[in-house]
């Protein structure tokens, strides 16, 4: 008997199964709230059953939920972190980019301002701003290469200058280019006056790799020279006006015999931070200077006694 009520009650089970399954789904979350929602003192002992049995489910239900909750919500954020800090990373590159072109931008106005400010002291002299854009690669020959050419006024052999002052003339010319001489290349040579006691002499740059200077040469004997006076153009000629500064005499050796004194100096000029010119594209007078009141000489360098004769140098 026991065993036809157990094979009833099996065949029953197996029958109905989904549909009680189902409502014991459905009837369990039900039965917690009500037991849940009674007050401690209203709660008989099947609702007490049912919390004791349910708290574990439920708080490994909430704290499942908490952290894919908040692995969710820290996953976002750090998506839009990563997508804010992309942003900022671009701008700040941008902003660098700008602050570069500014400063650059900024420098080159006050290359511009002390520029104008030597065509300035001779408006009369008409001349035209170029930027450097290569050296030369040979120490052969000293030369830059400017961003003006012949359609621009630039003539072969024009004087090129500088805020500080001579820098060299045109070597070469094309429409929209120029290759300029420099004044420490050993091809060139310019007369120059000792700005202090106008003295004569002419420079001839070195062109030596170990040492980018200027000799002094044709400077007379009894001329009035010390180390750390300004030797500027003397103005002959027609390719560099008068006054512009050429260097600063350094050593200065007078032999026992010959007309001349052997002199060093160095150019006015850093040709190593050269990045603008002007170039002289009309002609001028004679009257036109672009000297200032001639300095006092600084001690630069010693005034090297007379040499003593020797043989070689006798006169018969």
């Amino acid at each position: 008997m026991v065993s036809e009520n157990q094979g009833r009650t099996l065949s029953f089970l197996k029958r109905y199964r989904d549909p009680i399954v189902a409502l014991i789904v459905l009837a369990l979350p039900f039965l917690l709230y009500v037991s849940n929602a009674k007050g401690r003192r209203d709660q008989n002992v099947v609702d007490r059953v049912i919390v004791y049995v349910s708290a574990p489910v439920q708080w490994l239900t909430a704290a499942t939920l908490d952290g894919v909750d908040g692995l969710w919500r820290r996953y976002v954020a750090l998506t839009g972190v990563e997508r804010d800090n992309e942003l900022l990373r671009d701008e700040n590159a941008r902003l660098k980019r700008d602050l570069a072109a500014r400063e650059e931008q900024r420098l080159e106005n006050g290359r511009l301002r002390v520029l104008v400010g030597l065509k300035q002291r001779a408006p009369e002299v008409k001349m035209a701003y170029a930027r450097v854009i290569a050296t030369s690669p040979t120490p052969l020959f000293r030369s830059v290469r400017i961003d003006k050419g012949s359609d621009d006024g630039l003539a072969l052999g024009a004087a090129v200058v500088n805020e500080d002052g001579v820098v060299g003339r045109v070597a070469a010319v094309n429409r929209a280019w120029a290759d300029v001489m420099l004044l420490v290349d050993a091809n060139s040579s310019i007369d120059v006056l000792v700005q202090r006691t106008r003295a004569r002499a002419r420079v001839r740059g070195t062109g030596s790799d170990v040492h980018l200077g200027l000799h002094v040469e044709y400077l007379a004997r009894a001329a009035d020279v010390e180390p750390g006076d300004v030797l500027v153009t003397s103005g002959t000629g027609t390719v560099f006006p008068k006054g512009l500064p050429v260097g600063t005499v350094m050593t200065v050796e007078r032999g026992a015999f010959g007309l001349y004194q052997n002199a060093r100096a160095e150019p006015r000029v850093d040709f190593a931070r050269l990045e603008a010119v002007l170039v002289v594209t009309g002609e001028f007078n004679g009257d036109t200077s672009f000297e200032e009141s001639a300095p006092a000489p600084q001690s630069v360098g010693p005034v090297l006694p007379p040499v003593a004769p020797t043989a070689s140098k006798e006169v018969p």
